[in-house]
């Protein structure tokens, strides 16, 4: 089966395509011939050409949320113009079906439609729908072009199922590679690197540096930690890359040089060695105001280690409180102190909370998730035959 994947950005430290590649892998195995359509060749690009998928550079329309005026009143023309492109490519290259990874690109389900075969739409967005007269437009063109809309959570598919668009939902959590976060070690030198001696507690953070992220929120209930537990050392690991983001992430710098945690927050950057960093925290906290699922969440779990995330969006289905993790109200860094003060003063339990989230996230395994796309994948296009065959019946 030769399936064409849309994606709007292969980015550094991006949730989206970590969570395709994941996908990728054993769906390759299992005899997917995969082609990746992205408007720009971002640093991740060689990553899904080794894996064995044939990249093609393509122009995408893309929705955002601060579009100007400008960019409206040319999104439809250049939407059909490069929607047609696109379908003229899946001509050439025969494809059976096509896959749009995230819900801010549309030329996916339109080409599909031009084309005749099956189109698989990935909501892997938040789960703030505003406005909302905007996403009621954008829910029925998602699901008028899809004939499946897989959502990474009950969260965000609440987006479609209040407005009754719900009959081609299915929740699909993210897929996560779960035994190189089991296999990892606790490594004294990736501690070190981190900030943290030997016997010093370690709280960390992963995750684009956005405002979004909250960093914020880490940063000063951090420092409230600090003023209790002085041995505690913290680490914030991940990048930033867009303007916004270079400017959020000076916010952060200058929160932390003017408070207590100047030489207790280390500033790791992004890492490719999740898994040993993962393995090295004592406690990962994600304080997100919007998160439609949580990819580092369940990374932390994976890998045996307790969580507090914020309860917000898909977050509480991953943590299941107080079960595998502790959730913090979003934007409260006392709340977020409180709860991650309680699991650093209480070793056993957290212990016990991080041995639990390890056998929950074999729920979240890319081999069970990429068996279940597959199927999907099989009946879509059995249906589309289906339906060739009846209408030729008609015909003759």
């Amino acid at each position: 089966m030769r399936v064409v994947f849309v994606h709007p950005f292969t980015q550094h430290f991006s949730g989206p395509d970590e969570s395709l590649l994941a996908l990728l892998e054993p769906l390759l195995e299992g005899g997917v011939e995969a082609h990746l359509v992205v408007p720009h060749l971002g640093p991740l690009a060689e990553r899904y050409r080794r894996l064995g998928v044939s990249v093609h550079l393509q122009p995408l329309t893309i929705l955002h949320r601060g579009m100007k005026l400008t960019e409206t009143t040319l999104f439809a023309p250049r939407l059909l113009a490069r929607a047609a492109r696109l379908a003229a490519l899946l001509r050439r290259l025969g494809a059976d079906a096509v896959h749009t990874n995230m819900e801010v690109v549309l030329e996916g389900g339109l080409a599909a439609q031009m084309v005749g075969i099956p189109h698989v739409q990935h909501y892997r967005g938040n789960s703030l729908d505003s406005p909302p007269r905007l996403f009621d437009i954008l829910t029925l063109l998602w699901a008028t072009f899809s004939d499946r809309i897989y959502c990474v959570s009950n969260a965000t598919a609440e987006i479609f199922r209040r407005r009754g668009h719900d009959a081609k939902v299915e929740v699909l959590y993210n897929p996560i590679c779960v035994a190189p976060f089991r296999a990892a070690l606790r490594s004294e030198s990736v501690r070190s690197s981190l900030g943290a001696r030997a016997k010093e507690p370690l709280v960390i953070t992963i995750g684009r540096i956005n405002a979004r992220k909250d960093v914020d929120t880490f940063v000063r209930a951090c420092e409230r930690i600090a003023a209790t537990i002085p041995e505690v050392r913290f680490a914030i690991v991940g990048g930033a890359e867009s303007p916004s983001e270079l400017a959020y992430r000076a916010q952060i710098h200058e929160l932390v040089e003017h408070s207590k945690l100047r030489n207790r927050l280390t500033f790791a950057g992004p890492r490719t060695d999740v898994p040993e960093i993962m393995k090295a925290a004592d406690l990962f906290v994600l304080a997100s105001r919007h998160e439609g699922f949580g990819r580092v969440v369940a990374e932390a779990m994976a890998a045996g280690t307790a969580v507090v995330a914020s309860r917000e969006g898909g977050l509480p289905e991953l943590i299941e409180e107080p079960r595998y993790g502790l959730g913090a109200i979003p934007g409260d860094p006392a709340d977020f102190s409180r709860q991650i003060l309680t699991l650093l003063r209480d070793e056993p339990r957290r212990r016990r909370m991080g041995e639990a989230a390890a056998e929950r996230a074999m729920g979240f395994d890319a081999r069970r998730t990429a068996r279940r796309v597959r199927r999907c994948y099989d009946e879509l296009f059995a249906r589309g035959r289906r339906s060739q065959n009846t209408e030729t019946t008609r015909v003759c």
